[in-house]
């Protein structure tokens, strides 16, 4: 199966590098475009420039947010097919229930350690592997952080 092309959106600029390290430490052929912001990436989406497999993003961003970036993505009829994985220092179970009610694919805790961090992507790319494949998906599956 050929790698996932994935879009990362989080304004921490060391989020991207670690979970770039991450990606090639797993060596799975996934791609990973990185946007520091929500309409960086509509933008570049809007433009063509990208077309992901699966969106992963950061809910606490200055101006436009996780919630509001998923909400974005499902108004749009060409992209409300794209799987959302949460990927966030909140534990909040508030915000994995508005997670759960906008329909993302997981919800994913950001983890302390390099080491957890690897573990815990791979056990994202292979929900959205499990999901490209066309197997069901039991709604978001929350991380153990």
């Amino acid at each position: 199966m050929p790698g996932l092309s994935l879009s990362f959106v989080d304004d921490n600029e060391a989020d991207h590098l670690l979970l770039q390290d991450a990606l090639d430490e797993l060596d799975l052929s996934t791609r990973c475009r990185h946007f520091l912001d929500a309409d960086e990436f509509l933008a570049a989406l809007n433009r063509g420039e990208v077309a992901p497999d699966a969106v992963i993003t950061d809910l606490n961003m200055p101006g436009r947010d996780g919630f509001a970036l998923i909400r974005a993505l499902h108004a749009c009829p060409a992209w409300r097919h794209l799987p959302v994985l949460v990927f966030t220092t909140s534990p909040a179970e508030q915000d994995r229930e508005q997670a759960a009610a906008l329909g993302v694919e997981g919800y994913f805790v950001k983890p302390n350690s390099y080491r957890a961090l690897v573990e815990e992507l791979s056990v994202m790319i292979g929900l959205l592997q499990h999901r490209a494949i066309g197997g069901p998906t039991s709604g978001p599956q929350p991380s153990g952080q």
